[in-house]
């Protein structure tokens, strides 16, 4: 498995120089330790010789270390805090524009909402913790402890040998114990993640899911995604109670012998008393270290999981972006022999030929040909499931066709550069996307140029602006998490008044009324009549009442035109729209 923590801080090698300077510094720490406790010692031995200049000289010399190792903790956490905010702050703000940029058919095959946002916070906040504290601590463990086994290999080559007999054997045996880990946290992680993504579906629907009595079903589900997790969790606990107790038996062990040998050469004259005590201080830090091997090596593999989570999300592949910034043509979009597949992978995963596989279902569109003249209004109609929707996502370029061809303003939808072509359009859906801000702020997102008189004048184009101006703060007004403020129609029209304010070449409505009652639908139709005057729209419909007034029609089945022409010429015909018509009794 590739090291991704290793990885990780590559990626952000731009950091590393602050980094090593930390880790720089543990290893000093390592070298003014050995130091203080190797004059210690000194200056015991001097004392106990009657050598009383010698042993003021090592004990001064003993405090300007430990002085210094002082000095080196308050430069060490300054440094530590200026580097790790700067780092992460890239690392999220990196993390957030990969997920925006993300290739959709990605986004919507291997991710659900509440994972991603573990994944944003949870685990870049652990890597967070573990290289602004683990990494510098640890360091400081494992060098204070690698200079401190040097240092006493120097003193007494005796003793050492003695100290060292389990330590190889404990340190295998932990590193063995701990190896699965890594993989349990992974999993636990997602299982966490799997539960938070049923959670934000409860909180998003909790009103269909209280009309359904579904608590118990949701909670259910979520309870099995939490047993899984913590099931993980237990493991990796179990793993750490073993590793614990290896480390508490070699610790044992490794005092035991330490004391019998050392009381031994004491005794014989082959050991100094201060000798015994600076070797006694300095594998105290070999012990501290080996104490916390166990946790070090957990926190490393949990961090290891958690920066393979982060790429599974950063490694997720681009929006194929072609050169075009311009178009070529007026025809907004014109379709030749189309073909689309939902497949396992975006265009962007395709190298741009966005051939893709098929689901086992067939294909959403086969041999589809349209053409959308500018200033017209041209309705797509259908059976749910024929291709209306699939079709709104390839003009948008969210999606990429498999064969075939797809112009957009005399473009080819692969050679368009995506921002550059979605500034000439405008979507209105079913669902009205709003986001928690104020009414203002929720307009102009649809041109960040806009005014607030600009705002105003779609507000009152939609009817809103009696409503909008009922509140103290006006358009300041706060609508809550996804406007939930705001009734259905409110919603909606507010989604037109974005949509009017941007003043896009090409308007998309995809079921912008089927979700509202009679009464309200005929004031957002009025809404939209404003929007669409002398714009060219693509209008996806299932109540065929609001597309009688549309200039062409194409009616679809099973991802095919089956028919086409004006709503007059399709009636006579009396075909399958003249029959979609009878049945809604329009």
């Amino acid at each position: 498995m590739e090291n991704t923590l290793l990885r990780f801080y590559m990626d952000n090698r731009k950091h590393l120089p602050g980094i090593v300077f930390i880790v720089g510094i543990s290893l000093l720490s390592g070298i003014l330790k050995m130091l203080s406790a190797t004059y210690w010692g000194r200056a015991v031995d001097y004392g106990i010789a009657g050598m009383v200049e010698e042993m003021l000289a090592a004990a001064v010399l003993m405090a300007v270390f430990i002085l210094a190792d002082c000095v080196r903790t308050a430069l060490h956490y300054h440094i530590i805090g200026r580097v790790t905010e700067d780092m992460f702050l890239e690392v999220r703000t990196k993390a957030f524009e990969k997920i925006m940029r993300g290739d959709v058919a990605v986004l919507e095959s291997r991710f659900r909402t509440g994972d991603i946002a573990v994944r944003l916070n949870d685990d870049i906040d652990f890597l967070s913790i573990f290289s602004a504290s683990h990494l510098s601590d640890f360091s400081r463990r494992i060098f204070s402890a690698l200079f401190g086994l040097v240092a006493c290999i120097f003193l007494s080559w005796q003793m050492s040998v003695a100290y060292l007999v389990i330590l190889p054997l404990s340190l295998w045996m932990v590193s063995a114990i701990s190896r699965p880990v890594q993989a349990q946290s992974k999993s636990s992680m997602d299982d966490t993640g799997a539960a938070m993504g049923l959670a934000s579906d409860m909180i998003a629907g909790a009103l269909t899911v209280k009309a359904f009595a579904g608590e118990e079903v949701l909670g259910q589900r979520f309870d099995r995604a939490i047993d899984r997790a913590y099931g993980q969790k237990v493991k990796s606990e179990k793993l750490a109670m073993k590793m614990t107790g290896v480390k508490y038996v070699a610790t044992v062990m490794q005092t035991m012998c330490l004391f019998l040998v050392g009381s031994y050469l004491v005794s014989g004259g082959k050991l100094g008393a201060g000798a015994f005590i600076s070797f006694v201080t300095l594998s105290s830090y070999i012990t501290v270290a080996l104490e916390h091997s166990d946790y070090m090596l957990l926190c490393a593999r949990k961090a290891m999981a958690c920066a393979l989570r982060y790429y599974e999300a950063v490694d997720i592949p681009d929006e194929w972006q072609g050169v075009a910034r311009k178009g070529q043509n007026e025809v907004p979009c014109e379709a030749g022999n189309l073909y689309f597949s939902y497949g396992t992978g975006g265009a962007a995963a395709e190298g741009g030929n966005a051939v893709h596989g098929g689901s086992g279902a067939g294909p959403a569109l086969a041999d589809l040909s349209l053409r959308i003249p500018r200033g017209r209004k041209v309705a797509i109609v259908g059976a749910s499931g024929c291709g209306k929707s699939t079709l709104i996502k390839l003009i948008c370029r969210f999606y990429l066709p498999g064969k075939g061809n797809l112009a957009l303003f005399g473009v080819e939808a692969a050679d368009w550069e995506a921002g550059a072509l979605r500034e000439h359009m405008a979507i209105v859906t079913q669902d009205a996307v709003l986001f928690d801000g104020s009414i203002y702020e929720n307009v102009a997102y649809g041109n960040p140029a806009a005014t607030k008189q600009d705002c105003e004048d779609a507000l009152k184009e939609v009817a809103l602006w009696d409503f909008v101006s009922s509140f103290p703060e006006g358009m300041d007004h706060a609508i809550g998490e996804g406007g939930n403020s705001l009734s259905g129609g409110q919603k909606q029209r507010l989604c037109i008044a974005r949509a009017m304010v941007k003043k896009a070449d090409l308007v998309l409505l995809d079921e912008a009324t089927s979700a509202l009652d009679f009464q309200t639908e005929r004031e957002v139709q009025d809404a939209l009549d404003k929007l669409l005057a002398g714009r060219t729209a693509v209008i996806i419909a299932h109540r065929l009442s609001t597309v009688q007034n549309a200039d062409y029609i194409y009616c679809m089945d099973r991802g095919r035109v089956a028919e086409e022409g004006t709503p007059k010429e399709l009636l006579e015909k009396k075909g399958l729209y003249y029959e979609m018509c009878r049945l809604q009794s329009v």
